[in-house]
């Protein structure tokens, strides 16, 4: 049987001073001086701010100095395997169609256009289950 043997570093070796962290500087960087960092309240300040809600944009009049997503709101949902995979081939088509291509069509942009159009039905919705809803807001046959 083989014994390991360890091998053991000098106290006075070099490879046992502690290290010391610092910061390279950034290739390129110029010598800016550098800003004061931004003060941070003090989390147990008894003071309290008055709370007051921002207005929300229209959608369809995005501000001019950003894009159109950046004054939406967030809002999460959950579709079935079939509705995002003819989501997705319903972008495709109508993003092969387009002529003009000054913004982006996505699949947030069509379930928008989505919502959209089931708000100007929303007075013919009726029904208590989801399939009764949707029953309802299709466009009724005419034979």
């Amino acid at each position: 049987m083989n014994k390991r043997v360890r091998s053991v570093v000098p106290a006075a070796s070099p490879i046992r001073t502690p290290l010391q962290p610092h910061v390279e500087p950034i290739i390129g960087a110029t010598d800016q001086p550098k800003q004061p960092a931004p003060e941070v309240p003090d989390s147990r300040s008894t003071e309290v701010s008055e709370s007051v809600t921002p207005e929300v944009p229209d959608s369809r009049n995005p501000a001019p100095d950003g894009p159109r997503w950046a004054a939406l709101e967030r809002k999460e949902t959950r579709l079935r395997a079939d509705q995002v995979q003819a989501l997705a081939a319903l972008r495709r088509r109508v993003s092969a169609q387009r002529t003009k291509r000054s913004e982006i069509i996505t699949d947030n942009t069509l379930i928008r256009i989505a919502v959209d159009l089931l708000l100007d039905q929303g007075d013919r919705l009726t029904g208590d289950t989801e399939d009764e809803l949707l029953r309802s807001a299709r466009p009724r046959r005419r034979f």
